[in-house]
């Protein structure tokens, strides 16, 4: 799919998501196309649907800003595998410390989601243009399909999830926007259970028309199934995530061991689901939100990785795993001390830090499908599927556990490959607080190691080491931009 982006100055103002001035509206740049005299041609849908895949190039997605609030790096920042290094700029302090608020958030994942959404229900609201066939059914199925994924990204950041606790489902929902309206001023859902159902209805709806072999900077069907399977493993229906896991699994084979080197420096997408391609030596370079430099003299790191976390790495037997992740730096302005930074997006294909946003990887739906099975009842189910990507990281391990064993083999496996990606920590020790039956290692919140920046672990440790179960903090606060705008919209809980 060539990626012609259609620029509308309209799609810049997301329901009164954002701010937009009457001359932002007004204004008609020298590429853009008017509404009325677009959406009559195929190459038309084309355009607004890349459109919409170019959304996520925006700040709280894959921007490559260095204040390093994109998805890329705020979950990780938040949780605990990374530790504020105070020889950085100190980007994303807010959120490593908890200590954000309706005027200072951490992240602009709210706004761009429903930029995208409203991207997406442009193209779905002049729909009707075309003619009945698998092109209009496909062009439905993937603006359903992104639609739901934001508002997915939306729903897990700033509500309860339905696991959360005994009572989540029924707390504050989001606003799902389904129609395109400028002057909307939508309202939350009055539960998260309801928004989980909307979420769940566009994917179902969209899987039975998506590609089943398209490119991977296409929403295709296997991606729409694993990120279903996804939802279904947040909302707590263990049955329907593997219902809809297990077809991503089996269709699309995890990256090698040999494959990992390529695959974070873009030079392959092995095993990846769906992604924003960047190619272009302009294009955003989302390793920035992590660290800037590639060199002891030049580099400058956000946030270090604990010493710990490192640890639970085996240098024997998954040594590419620990070499496309991480690298240890003496920094010139650390004196020379080693430090950990996160290597997944230091050296890219194109120049340093280009490199690709992958949003889904296959990798991650064998964990959610490992999970599943385990809550659902089949132990060995579980152990069968975990393997199927224990197979390709390690050169041997020892395996074979049985029991609650399983379940801690599928979590320290979700913590080491997910690492840096997408926040899936933070996410996941939100969700499991409230599943039954688990150890209270994943129920009890966050508590960091108290180790400083350095590789050894001295030097500064971060200020804030724990998180309780509960706190409001899991749940961000919807900007005040957003609340001044839309008169409807209510505040996160707490804030």
């Amino acid at each position: 799919m060539k990626k012609n982006i259609l620029v509308l100055s309209l799609l810049a103002c997301a329901l009164s998501f954002t701010s937009c001035s009457d001359d932002d509206i007004n204004q008609k740049p020298y590429d853009a196309i008017e509404v009325g005299d677009y959406f009559k041609t195929e190459a038309d849908f084309t355009n607004a649907l890349n459109g919409v895949y170019k959304g996520f190039a925006q700040s709280g997605y894959y921007a490559g800003l260095s204040n390093a609030s994109d998805l890329v790096s705020v979950g990780d920042i938040m949780a605990d595998n990374l530790i504020l290094d105070p020889n950085g700029r100190r980007a994303g302090q807010r959120a490593h410390t908890w200590s954000y608020n309706s005027n200072s958030v951490p992240t602009d994942i709210y706004s761009t989601s429903y930029n995208i959404i409203s991207r997406a229900n442009m193209i779905l609201s002049n729909v009707d243009n075309l003619q009945d066939g698998d092109f209009k059914n496909n062009v439905i199925a993937q603006a359903k399909a992104l639609r739901a994924l934001a508002h997915f990204e939306v729903a897990r950041t700033y509500a309860e999830i339905p696991t959360q606790a005994a009572n989540a489902a029924s707390t504050v929902g989001i606003a799902y926007v389904d129609k395109y309206d400028p002057q909307a001023a939508p309202k939350r859902d009055a539960t998260i259970a309801e928004s989980y159902d909307k979420i769940i209805a566009d994917l179902e709806d969209a899987i039975p028309n998506l590609e089943a072999s398209s490119e991977s900077s296409v929403m295709g069907k296997s991606a729409a199934q694993a990120l279903l399977g996804k939802v279904y493993l947040y909302k707590g229906d263990y049955k329907k995530s593997i219902e809809f896991s297990q077809p991503a699994v089996d269709a699309v084979a995890p990256a090698s061991q040999e494959q990992l080197a390529g695959l974070w420096t873009s030079k392959n997408s092995d095993g990846v689901l769906f992604e924003i391609a960047f190619i272009n030596s302009s294009d955003p370079t989302i390793g920035t939100n992590y660290s800037q430099g590639a060199t002891n003299e030049n580099i400058v790191i956000e946030y270090a990785v604990d010493k710990d976390f490192y640890a639970l790495y085996n240098q024997k037997t998954e040594s590419e795993r620990i070499n496309a992740y991480f690298k240890i730096f003496n920094p010139s302005n650390h004196d020379s001390q080693a430090v950990i930074a996160v290597n997944k997006y230091i050296n890219g294909k194109v120049k340093l830090g280009l490199n690709n946003g992958r949003y889904l990887r296959v990798e991650e739906a064998i964990l959610n499908l490992a999970e599943a099975q385990y809550l659902s009842g089949d132990q060995g189910a579980a152990l069968i599927t975990l393997n199927k990507l224990r197979d390709v990281r390690y050169s041997n391990y020892t395996g074979g556990e049985t029991g609650t064993a399983i379940f801690d083999a599928i979590q320290l496996e979700r913590r080491k490959e997910l690492a840096f990606e997408n926040g899936d920590r933070w996410f996941t020790l939100k969700r499991l607080q409230g599943v039954a039956g688990i150890s209270p290692v994943y129920t009890s919140g966050i508590q960091r190691s108290g180790n400083g920046y350095l590789a050894n672990g001295t030097g500064t440790a971060s200020s804030e080491q724990t998180l309780k179960a509960g706190d409001h903090k899991w749940q961000l606060p919807i900007p005040q931009s957003v609340l001044n705008l839309n008169k409807n919209m209510t505040q996160t809980p707490g804030y």
